[in-house]
């Protein structure tokens, strides 16, 4: 049985893990910030990209207050609901615009794609190295294992895929994602099919093959993301253009331009 002092622990991780951390996350988010500033100017410089930066900063210390605990520190799942909150904040401050949902995630992806491409060489090389490595792959096995109890309500779920590096090296099948339950609760679902294409823009930058045929945003039953040492990740955008869900990001926007 927990003892008491395990569960308060615990307890206390959950409510303050991102608070503790905020510093570190601002800072991370300065860069984004700054990105989004060029971009947004460049594509329309009518609007007042200060007034949209400005939110963007509120609405990321909102989400931080309430954001899922999701394993702390030595979870790979922590860096990708930060990732994540730095999105959705950009996205709520950008509901604003007078703009669809897929123009801004068209800016969202941009912003994405240049920030993957300003990392260093030898950054790239490290990340490369490290997905690939033998102590990456098992810390992902244990992990899906582990996002199956359903300790982290608002986690990811799913199952490390084996890989022998023909056709992939390995990969993982969510069923769930926590990305779609915190914008769900944040009521920006709209974005989410386009912002996930960012996934493409990130891997392809730093050099890594990636591949993905299903998407839980575009109403598929599961994410199959797929990991090569040698393969030519395509570009995430137009939409229209991937395999993971042509007919649908098809039939989007022409909803949204009709």
């Amino acid at each position: 049985m927990e003892n008491l002092s395990n569960r308060n622990e615990k307890i206390g991780d959950n409510l303050g893990y991102y608070i503790h951390n905020k510093k570190k996350i601002i800072k991370e988010f300065n860069s984004i910030a700054n990105l989004a500033k060029e971009i947004v100017t460049a594509k329309y410089s009518t609007f007042n990209v200060e007034d949209i930066t400005k939110q963007a900063y509120t609405e990321l210390e909102d989400l931080l207050i309430k954001l899922p605990y999701v394993g702390g520190k030595k979870s790979p799942f922590t860096p990708l609901m930060i990732q994540s909150a730095m999105t959705a904040a950009l996205c709520k401050a950008c509901k604003s615009l007078p703009l669809s949902p897929y123009q801004i995630g068209e800016l969202i992806y941009e912003i994405a794609e240049t920030s993957a491409q300003s990392i260093s060489s030898f950054k790239k090389f490290f990340y490369r190295k490290a997905l690939f490595s033998k102590k990456m792959k098992n810390n992902w096995k244990y992990w899906m294992k582990e996002s199956q109890k359903g300790n982290y309500l608002e986690n990811w779920v799913g199952v490390f895929i084996e890989g022998d590096g023909e056709p992939f090296d390995y990969g993982f099948n969510f069923t769930e994602c926590g990305w779609l339950k915190l914008v769900e609760k944040e009521g920006i679902t709209d974005f989410a099919p386009y912002v996930c294409l960012c996934d493409y823009a990130r891997m392809r930058a730093i050099g890594i093959g990636f591949r993905r045929t299903k998407n839980l945003a575009a109403g598929a039953e599961l994410c199959d993301f797929r990991f090569f040492k040698n393969y030519d990740t395509p570009k995430g955008w137009p939409p229209e253009d991937l395999e993971e869900s042509k007919d649908f990001y098809v039939k989007l926007n022409k909803n949204f331009h009709d």
